[in-house]
């Protein structure tokens, strides 16, 4: 009977051991885009990947904990109508983090930093979780500017 506990909690185990074994080979990214950095609010650079495509922009905003790749396999399939960004918030995987101002007025602040470095014009905004913050503050701040 303990043989088959035993068992058990060696295959409970095994999701969390295999994750940590394929950190240590190196994490290879397999999705086809570029990669590129840009600095916003000060010196803090954002990791923005770009997926290509040919259309009109969409920018894609992860939830939180999460970065930009996790769009990995579902941008490529949008690059036949868009073209694709996705953008990495402060503070998570390759962009940068000032823990002086970190709400979602500066997150938003951010992304609008982004289109307008990358002459992104009239993009479609898609994310989940924390980007519906980003993209509140987005649409209030374009608000605010159409009323100036």
């Amino acid at each position: 009977m303990f043989r088959r506990f035993r068992f058990a909690g060696v295959a409970a185990l095994l999701p969390l051991i295999l994750p940590l074994t394929q950190c240590s080979m190196g994490w290879h990214d397999p999705s086809p885009h570029s990669v590129r950095f840009v600095t916003v609010d000060h010196a803090v650079p954002l990791e923005v990947l770009d997926w290509g495509g040919s259309g009109r922009p969409v920018v894609l905003l992860a939830g939180a904990g999460n970065t930009a790749h996790v769009f990995d396999d579902f941008a490529p399939k949008l690059t036949g109508e868009f073209h694709v960004f996705g953008i990495t918030r402060r503070g998570f995987g390759a962009s940068g983090f000032r823990s002086d101002d970190n709400s979602a007025d500066r997150l938003g602040e951010d992304v609008l930093e982004v289109l307008n470095a990358l002459n992104i014009n009239r993009p479609v905004l898609i994310g989940h979780s924390l980007a519906g913050l980003e993209m509140s503050s987005v649409a209030a701040e374009i608000k605010n500017y159409l009323n100036r």
